[in-house]
């Protein structure tokens, strides 16, 4: 585990502004759809509810076992998901836009899905 979270600290970009938090920054907390109509619905498969310590996504979910915030606006996750009888470990790398109105998933070089922050439902 802990050479996983070498590497996401060896992530392009300064390693100085980089740290390793127990919990997701407030920022990006919440529910997250590529479509903002089917916020809450659950009828989309963009749907994304990131917590403090696990991820859900459409037919996936799980704890979030290191996080790497890297100043603001990035946070890099690896997870341990669970789907379809499936377990497994992967990796997220989300940027938010300085508006923190858009996720934007950056996996790999070149990659960029979006997601724009679902109205909260307070009431």
């Amino acid at each position: 585990m802990r050479f996983v979270i070498a590497l996401l600290l060896l992530m392009p970009g300064s390693v100085i502004a980089s740290k390793l938090t127990s919990a997701v920054p407030r920022q990006f907390l919440g529910e997250w759809n590529a479509v903002l109509a089917d916020c809450g619905t659950g009828d989309n498969e963009s749907a994304l509810r990131i917590r403090k310590n696990e991820i859900a996504y459409y037919e996936s979910h799980g704890p979030i076992k290191a996080i790497v915030s890297h100043g603001r606006y990035e946070v890099a996750l690896i997870l341990e998901l669970s789907g379809e009888g499936e377990t497994w470990i992967t990796t997220e790398h989300f940027k938010l836009s300085p508006g923190g109105d858009k996720l934007t998933s950056v996996n790999q070089p070149g990659d960029g899905y979006i997601r724009y922050r679902c109205p909260s439902k307070s009431k």
